[in-house]
């Protein structure tokens, strides 16, 4: 069998609008193959039009509308990097802030973390995309969340301080040392970040050891949970 007619045959097991990574395809599966004669075939059956270029090294099988040719939507984009069950990656910034309420405002670019692609980053589209080399469980995408919320709450536009003094109250319960630990080992959050997380867990009393993390003799500008309180005062 040829190497074109193996990559054909290969490509046709994929459904139309399935994201194809060609150098993750490649790694995986054809390795065997000189890397220039693998993306020649690719980019021969581009031009053919059975495959669709989407982005830089992104490809897809088209599907045929009623109107011509249909590509990716940014949730097929979106299920691939993050997987289709929510457990290869999570979406962070101003589409994290709005999904709880810290925020009205909106932004036309996605970003996200995925274990999904080889690059330390990678632009589909309007998303951009950052490799985290973490097993994406429920508990571990809360502790991201919260801890992407920690990092960059001073910069969100028309902060909602009532729904973060919220969120910050019903994210704690999802606080796990082991997971955090993890989290650190794949990821590079500031200190004044798990200071304030620290601060946090102290205000609400529950255990920790956050202190590991930081520098005893360094003063860190934390979230000052006194402070949110009292311009947050319940009903």
């Amino acid at each position: 069998m040829s190497h074109r007619t193996r990559i054909m045959n290969s490509v046709n097991y994929y459904p139309a609008l399935k994201i194809i990574d060609a150098q993750k395809v490649y790694n995986e599966k054809f390795s065997d193959i000189p890397e220039p004669t693998f993306f020649k075939v690719v980019s021969r059956m581009t031009q053919e039009g059975s495959l669709k270029r989407i982005s830089k090294g992104i490809y897809c099988k088209p599907k045929l509308g009623k109107y011509g040719v249909i590509m990716p939507s940014e949730k097929n984009i979106l299920e691939y990097y993050l997987g289709e069950k929510g457990n290869k990656g999570v979406v962070i910034g101003y589409q994290l802030f709005n999904k709880y309420g810290l925020t009205t405002q909106i932004s036309k670019v996605v970003t996200a973390y995925s274990s999904e692609i080889t690059q330390q980053n990678k632009t589909v589209k309007n998303i951009k995309i950052q490799k985290a080399n973490l097993n994406f469980d429920n508990r571990t995408i809360k502790m991201v969340e919260l801890l992407e919320v920690l990092q960059e709450y001073m910069n969100i536009e028309d902060l909602n301080k009532k729904s973060l003094l919220s969120y910050l109250e019903k994210s704690i319960s999802h606080y796990d040392e082991k997971i955090l630990d993890k989290i650190m080992k794949s990821m590079n959050y500031k200190k004044h970040t798990i200071a304030s997380l620290k601060t946090i867990l102290d205000y609400y009393n529950v255990e920790n050891s956050l202190s590991k993390y930081l520098n005893g003799t360094s003063r860190y500008n934390t979230i000052n949970m006194e402070e949110l309180h009292a311009i947050t005062p319940k009903q």
